[in-house]
């Protein structure tokens, strides 16, 4: 049974974290600092991707399972960050 509140905590922490750390990676500052160098660049962009598609697909695995509303609201965020995260990134890797 320690085993699985294990996962289960890992698994919410990696849902709670993964957009604010996406976003963070994704700000004006931190894009121009990484632009200075060629291979933080692209280690950046690996781990937003990374990052943001593990935790929409936790996201989406915890919207389909029956948990109580709370953890689904945190799902949809954990989403709607990544995807804006990912967005913005987007968008900056267009501009240059």
């Amino acid at each position: 049974m320690e085993s699985l509140a294990t996962l289960i905590l890992v698994m919410f922490s990696i849902l709670m974290l993964s957009g604010p750390i996406n976003i963070g990676l994704t700000t004006p500052r931190i894009q121009e600092l990484a632009t200075r160098r060629r291979g933080l660049t692209a280690l950046r962009r690996v781990f937003i991707l990374g990052i943001g598609v593990i935790g929409i697909f936790i996201a989406i695995s915890f919207l389909y399972e029956t948990t109580p509303l709370g953890p689904k609201l945190f799902a949809l965020i954990a989403i709607g960050g990544n995807v804006y995260a990912l967005k913005r990134e987007i968008n900056f890797s267009k501009s240059r």
